[in-house]
């Protein structure tokens, strides 16, 4: 029986590495006969960096940076293909892991150091950067990004704003035409969403940020804003990019200020793994994630992987955290068997994950080993 272990990262506890490395582990010893097959999975999001490095061969180079709070913190991005080319995970820099929870306010931070490692791995020469954008503390539309790549912007009074996350003070632009045009931009993401209204960036992602109701506004506001002058200045409709209100807006101002390409994260892992090659004469797909609910149907590493899965008339099983029971009668259409392993509180789950996967990885053999006659 050849099975495929390609789980994505348990957000705030397993990497999808190490939950593969778990997974594969226990079932080994009660499936003797199987092969298993390792393939953990990134979609953009938190872990894209560690993922993207297990498959290509390349050099991490290190820079001392700051956290969204201020921190000192030592960042990372990985040059590859001679050093023509940079991968750069957003959420190593300006990602919410970074931030404690009692600390999380979208309104306070932007996305700067990023642009500083953007900017490192330009002056080492690089002609391609590969952005990947999940895991964002903030809903800053790129501004501490393109800040630090040179943009300006300044407020009512005409002086320059800096630092802090201030998308409702921007009164103009200044910036360089063609800016950074010898440098080909590519922006991982793992959602649709556009810029604007009730499925934009503010609204559907910064209340996990920490955003209030009445902060979440103020962020629309902004968003809107930002967009109503880059139209001024530059005659693009940021609200029209689809998939631009990834990362809390930065998806869309990058395409617009450096010609970035906007790419599914998943669709990027799948290709770089040869994930079709690999799942040819397999059996059993095996994948998961933190939760499953109606986001994973728009296009989550688990959701991606189990339509692979089911085209190929794999038995599709998910091992995730939680499972949304409004969304089970969908979910069921694309896995054929879901396990959870959340037997507590969110954070009694978080804390140990490790343990919980260990133990439904087990339930799980179980199950394969009894219910041979249905694959």
């Amino acid at each position: 029986m050849k099975i495929i272990v390609s789980p994505n990262s348990y957000k705030e506890s397993l990497s999808s590495i190490d939950a593969a490395n778990i997974i594969i582990s226990v079932l080994k010893k009660r499936l003797k006969n199987s092969q298993f097959i390792d393939l953990p999975i990134a979609d953009g999001g938190d872990g894209s960096f560690d993922v993207f490095s297990k498959y290509v061969n390349g050099i991490t180079i290190t820079k001392k940076t700051l956290s969204p709070t201020g921190e000192k913190i030592n960042s990372k991005y990985l040059l590859f293909d001679n050093g023509k080319a940079a991968f750069i995970e957003l959420s190593d820099s300006s990602g919410l892991k970074l931030v404690k929870k009692d600390f999380r306010n979208p309104l306070m931070y932007n996305s700067y150091s990023t642009g500083e490692i953007i900017l490192s791995a330009i002056k080492k020469g690089v002609k391609k950067i590969i952005l990947a954008l999940g895991g964002s503390a903030t809903v800053d539309g790129g501004i501490g990004i393109l800040s630090a790549l040179g943009v300006k912007f300044l407020n009512k009074d005409g002086n320059v704003l800096k630092r802090k996350n201030f998308i409702n003070e921007i009164s103009k632009i200044e910036y360089e035409k063609n800016l950074f045009s010898n440098i080909e931009f590519t922006l991982l993401t793992d959602v649709k969403n556009k810029l604007l209204g009730k499925n934009g960036a503010s609204y559907v992602f910064s209340k996990q940020k920490g955003a209030t109701k009445i902060q979440m506004d103020e962020l629309e506001n902004g968003l809107l804003n930002l967009s109503n002058i880059t139209k001024q200045k530059i005659k693009v409709n940021p609200e029209m990019i689809v998939g631009g209100g990834s990362a809390g807006g930065i998806a869309a101002f990058l395409k617009v200020f450096l010609n970035a390409k906007i790419y599914s994260g998943t669709d990027f892992f799948f290709k770089i793994m040869n994930f079709e090659k690999h799942i040819n004469n397999a059996n059993i797909l095996i994948t998961g994630e933190g939760n499953l609910d109606f986001q994973t149907l728009q296009g989550k590493a688990p959701f991606e992987v189990a339509k692979k899965g089911k085209k190929k008339g794999l038995l599709t099983i998910a091992l995730v955290a939680s499972v949304d029971s409004n969304a089970y009668s969908e979910l069921n259409k694309f896995f054929d068997i879901i396990i959870s392993f959340r037997k507590k509180s969110t954070k009694y789950s978080i804390q140990n994950a490790k343990k919980l996967i260990k133990e439904e990885s087990k339930r799980l053999a179980e199950i394969i080993d009894l219910s041979e006659k249905i694959i």
